[in-house]
């Protein structure tokens, strides 16, 4: 990512000379990340508890940090910039600049900020639609008293936008008091009953510490819950939190340093996709199955945001399980199949593979919520082959039973 700054410093200290005595009305918010959930085209995504949003970073070579990002409790976006070299910048103190993009131009205040080493300036309370026009740009040179004092390349920001958007929407949406709407073709919840009296159902490696996601559906009323990972010995897991409303829960194990995939925001519709776990296991291979399928639309039923409809082909005891995409990183969390029996009779016909995931977003906003410190599983930067796909997930993924 190239940058090309003019003098900036020099523009800087014309800032505070030029405004000796005024003082911002109101504090900037502060540039807090307390989770990085992934990186789109360069730039970092992450969580901050102090605006209640998601922001957006990229960092240039010369050490100028650009951020954008919303405040989610006033439903507003903020735009800055930081550099440890900008000393001369004074916290709270207010700077007039002016922004021109390929879309016009705009003019207003910039409270300067101080985040740890660094110095910058910051605007908030903006309209989110002028986040969005700077980042269709792909570019923005800022001015001080018709002067140039920077001029930014945004490559990619308009992919990390769109990236931010959907995790403000996935904060959002699991924040919601109000229960998901309530269908007569109610999917399966997807547990396998065993023999011996229990059920089981999948998980996978989310932290190099050995936590494990799967569904609550699939621990629900368990007294006792064990993981194995197929050709090794079973261990006891211990359950740290659950979310019922996205039927989420995270359990605490004894592997150490496990393998950990990646976590992938931005699930596009049409997109192929692939399910690992551990169905049927008193029938179909102990080993695990691995099936193939697409997205096939952005919402579950009754247009949920929080799910992802799939052809993937999945059976009782997939629950809990990733769902991969080409490049190897993890997309949703296996939770459901429509109730084809209950549609057959409403209708008069059978639906075939209409299956559900929860999105990765919500499942990264419960572990974060659950001070999870995800691991770092690297995406691949092209798409892999189904084979080479299927043994990366063998190593992540797990059988859950309960008892």
């Amino acid at each position: 990512m190239s940058l090309v700054l003019r003098p900036f410093l020099i523009g800087v200290v014309a800032l505070a000379a030029a405004f000796p005595a005024t003082r911002a009305a109101t504090a900037a918010p502060v540039l807090s990340v307390d989770k990085t959930v992934g990186k789109v085209s360069g730039w970092s995504i992450g969580i901050s508890r102090s605006t209640d949003g998601c922001l957006a970073a990229a960092t240039y070579e010369d050490q100028t940090t650009v951020w954008m990002g919303f405040n989610g409790e006033k439903d507003e976006a903020f735009l800055a910039f930081t550099n440890p070299k900008w000393r001369s910048i004074e916290p709270d103190r207010l700077y007039q600049l002016m922004m021109l993009t390929g879309r016009g131009r705009w003019k207003g205040q910039f409270s300067g900020i101080e985040r740890g080493a660094d110095r910058g300036l910051m605007a908030s309370g903006l309209k989110k639609s002028f986040v969005l026009d700077i980042a269709r740009a792909g570019g923005i040179e800022v001015l001080f008293d018709r002067k140039s004092i920077a001029q930014l390349s945004l490559s990619g920001s308009s992919d990390a936008i769109s990236a931010m958007i959907d995790c403000q929407k996935a904060i959002v949406e699991a924040k919601a008091e109000t229960a998901p709407p309530r269908n007569k073709a109610n999917p399966d919840a997807g547990v396998t009953p065993r023999r011996d009296g229990g059920s089981s159902g999948t998980g996978f490696f989310v932290s190099e510490a050995g936590h494990v996601l799967t569904n609550n559906h699939v621990i629900n009323g368990c007294t006792e819950i064990n993981i194995a990972k197929f050709g090794l010995p079973s261990l006891r897991a211990r359950l740290v939190a659950t979310d019922v409303q996205n039927d989420l829960a995270v359990l605490s194990t004894g592997f150490e340093n496990p393998v950990v995939p990646a976590l992938s925001l931005k699930p596009r519709v049409g997109e192929s996709v692939y399910a690992y776990g551990f169905p049927l296991p008193d029938l179909l291979a102990a080993s695990g199955n691995f099936t193939v399928g697409n997205i096939t639309a952005a919402a579950g039923l009754g247009d949920d945001t929080r799910m992802l409809q799939i052809s993937t082909p999945v059976q009782p005891g997939n629950s809990g399980g990733p769902l991969i995409d080409q490049y190897g990183a993890v997309v949703g969390v296996i939770a459901s199949k429509l109730n084809a029996m209950t549609v057959a009779k409403a209708n008069n016909d059978i639906p075939q593979n209409v299956n559900f995931a929860i999105k990765s977003t919500i499942a990264l906003n419960f572990l974060d919520s659950n001070g999870i410190v995800t691991g770092s599983g690297t995406k691949n930067p092209t798409p892999l082959d189904p084979a080479t796909v299927a043994e990366q997930a063998k190593a992540y993924t797990v059988h859950v039973t309960c008892r």
